[in-house]
């Protein structure tokens, strides 16, 4: 079973500046599969589409067929197609809201109107998978950079998306955040998540189970 299948793709933003041409593929549930390819040739727009912010908060014309999970996101609403595949921005600040860890947290659950108690076990569970049981009351902005992309993956995963969608998780950490960061995905691959990560730097993702390479003219 495929979680993502693309057929024809083609993205232009609102400025007529086309950034995807005709780009198919598919990614099969619970494979680690990366977008690489040169600064430009349209990896964070390719993870945007996949999990409807474009065209729904970027707007822009999408040609061709995206089928994530069986659904269209350009179709559905953005919080359905969200429900689907989650995505974790590159710059962790730009993702936080909320002033303590657990609020992150809760955060997303909150939105749906979660009952409370499905809430505080939900956000119990991530602190103790991810390691932020003594961080619980921390302010995110003073996170170190590894702990608040650890925080951002993890508060997307509070609402169980079968597909996660990372832009470029690596970026700006040190090794030890970079060993968190890859125990996280592992730990999503063994519990049949599929996951979908945007990186330039190949070294960093030898442990993926496929990749697709962007070339740079085709933007």
């Amino acid at each position: 079973m495929n979680a993502v299948e693309i057929s024809n793709l083609t993205f232009a933003y609102g400025d007529g500046r086309t950034i995807l041409r005709d780009v198919s593929f598919s990614v099969a549930a619970g494979e680690v599969f990366v977008i690489t390819g040169l600064s430009g040739c349209g990896k964070t727009t390719l993870c945007r589409i996949i999990c409807g912010i474009i065209p729904h908060a970027v707007k822009g014309l999408v040609e061709g067929k995206v089928i994530v999970m069986g659904i269209e996101p350009s179709v559905v609403g953005l919080p359905q197609a969200a429900l689907q595949a989650g995505m974790v921005f590159q710059d962790a600040d730009s993702q936080i809201i909320c002033t303590t860890v657990e609020d992150e947290l809760a955060f997303g659950l909150e939105n749906l109107c979660r009952p409370h108690c499905e809430i505080r076990s939900r956000v119990d569970e991530l602190l103790a998978e991810f390691g932020l049981e003594g961080l619980r009351d921390a302010n995110p902005a003073h996170l170190s950079g590894g702990q608040k992309k650890i925080l951002t993956i993890a508060a997307v995963l509070a609402t169980n998306p079968p597909v996660l969608v990372l832009d470029e998780p690596i970026s700006g950490l040190d090794s030890e955040s970079y060993d968190l960061v890859r125990a996280a995905i592992e730990r999503q691959r063994r519990q049949g998540r599929t996951v979908i990560i945007a990186e330039h730097d190949m070294a960093n993702v030898g442990f993926a189970d496929r990749w697709l390479a962007l070339e740079y003219d085709c933007c």
